[in-house]
């Protein structure tokens, strides 16, 4: 396997998805994976006691305008 994964993902429609701490440790996030990107995303849990380096960007849908919200469907 590669070092690297990509893979479409989105943020769980639960409040705890983006956790903000107080004390200054940081965030926590969550992402909901489709079956049709497990393929790829498995190949993360290798890398579990590891620092990774994320990368995030909007999917485009075509319009130019990545602003638009669009769901992944689980």
């Amino acid at each position: 396997m590669s070092e690297r994964a990509e893979f479409l993902a989105s943020f769980p429609p639960i409040q705890s998805a983006i956790k903000v701490y107080g004390d200054k440790q940081g965030m926590r996030i969550q992402l909901d994976i489709p079956e049709s990107e497990m393929a790829e995303a498995v190949s993360i849990l290798q890398w579990r006691e590891r620092v990774l380096r994320v990368t995030i960007e909007p999917e485009s849908d075509g319009s130019g305008d990545s602003r638009t919200s669009r769901k992944i469907h689980i």
